[in-house]
């Protein structure tokens, strides 16, 4: 460096404007490493020169005679060279930023669901695999992607062969593509209640409680999937996700039968119940008819226990018996005299003629007529 700069102070003193234009340039370490090189161009001025022939001569003599005993090229062991790092719009951004822009996950039209979409791109972990230092080089580091000891000695840094290094790489190539293969597999799971929709599919049992307990013998069934938007004043319309789901161990009563709604099918087979009859009247609304299906099941009592509390006789009539009635459970306390009031008795319509519709116990007057041959 320090040479080249000596040969620059010389040049304008050399070299007249009536002899031309002296143009230097410095090669740095990096094109040459051996030494620095002072590159000299002659440009011709716009004036005449004086005598073409041996001033010329003269001039480039006196030039070289120069520069050889004001130059000293220095060798290669007293160079300095500087690192450089590539700086580009890729390690300006991080690698999520990358992928956001790549598989273009932002935008109105993406939140919304405007315009055709074409099947979506999934991100890949890059660094899945990678070891610190493997490169193409192949270099072995004790103590990164090689033990530090070996046999009880410490290792040395060293080299694979061509024919190892390219195993290597195509073992690494070869992991990755079962990689994607296993995460394009789909994992086969039980039917739900129709086609491709959630409702109905089992999860399996629930995850370990905090105290360590198990749920082994639970079940755990999907009843609604669904897309809520919420309107937030930092993100706007904001999208999440809600599930309702039912866990159960089906250890509760059994029965006969289940003729209901397919959520209240499912949530029943959790909870063990296996007869019942319910008709939904009205909205099936899926969070509604579960929340009503449990209050109803948090507030139902057994004939014993509405014996007790309106003091009073609970009796069946079946068809049967006729007018008969039959005595189901008797208070234990003292039987109260008076009846119980008209406001007291529930206004409820009993859907009892199409469960026996549907039991095949309830047949039409007209099922016995012989119609005449005409």
């Amino acid at each position: 460096m320090a040479a080249a700069v000596r040969a620059v102070g010389i040049l304008p003193a050399l070299c007249g404007a009536s002899a031309g234009h002296l143009w230097s340039r410095q090669l740095y370490v990096n094109s040459f490493p051996t030494a620095s090189i002072l590159a000299l161009k002659t440009v011709p001025s716009n004036g005449s020169l004086s005598s073409p022939g041996t001033r010329d001569n003269r001039h480039f003599i006196s030039l070289t005679c120069a520069l050889q005993t004001q130059c000293c090229i220095s060798s290669p062991s007293n160079l300095m060279g500087q690192q450089y790092r590539f700086y580009s719009f890729f390690t300006k951004l991080t690698a999520d930023e990358l992928w956001k822009g790549a598989l273009a996950e932002s935008g109105a039209g993406t939140r919304k669901g405007r315009g055709k979409r074409t099947k979506k791109k999934k991100r890949k972990d890059l660094n899945r695999g990678q070891i610190v230092g493997e490169g193409r080089c192949g270099f072995l580091w004790p103590g990164l992607n090689v033990p530090l000891m070996r046999n009880g000695a410490v290792q040395t840094i060293a080299q694979r062969s061509k024919e190892e290094q390219e195993k290597v790489e195509a073992d690494m190539v070869r992991q990755r593509e079962e990689w994607e293969w296993k995460r394009k597999m789909k994992v086969k799971r039980e039917r739900g209640w129709s086609g491709n929709t959630w409702g109905g599919v089992s999860l399996g049992p629930p995850d370990p409680g905090s105290s360590g307990e198990t749920y082994d013998d639970f079940d755990t069934r999907i009843l609604e999937v669904r897309n809520v938007f919420n309107m937030t004043a930092k993100e706007g319309r904001k999208r999440s996700v809600r599930v309702l789901v039912a866990v159960g161990n089906g250890r509760g009563a059994a029965g006969y039968g289940l003729r209901c709604h397919r959520a209240i099918i499912t949530i029943c087979r959790l909870i063990g119940i296996k007869d019942m009859y319910a008709k939904v009247s009205g909205s099936v609304n899926m969070l509604n008819l579960t929340r009503g299906l449990f209050h109803g099941l948090s507030r139902q009592e057994t004939h014993q226990q509405l014996a007790d509390k309106k003091s009073l006789h609970v009796v069946e009539f079946r068809e049967e018996c006729g007018p008969l009635p039959i005595v189901v459970a008797s208070p234990k306390g003292a039987l109260r005299k008076d009846p119980e009031p008209e406001h007291e008795v529930p206004d409820i319509k009993l859907d009892w003629e199409e469960v026996k519709a549907a039991q095949g116990m309830k047949r039409s007057v007209w099922s016995s007529l012989k119609r005449a041959a005409t």
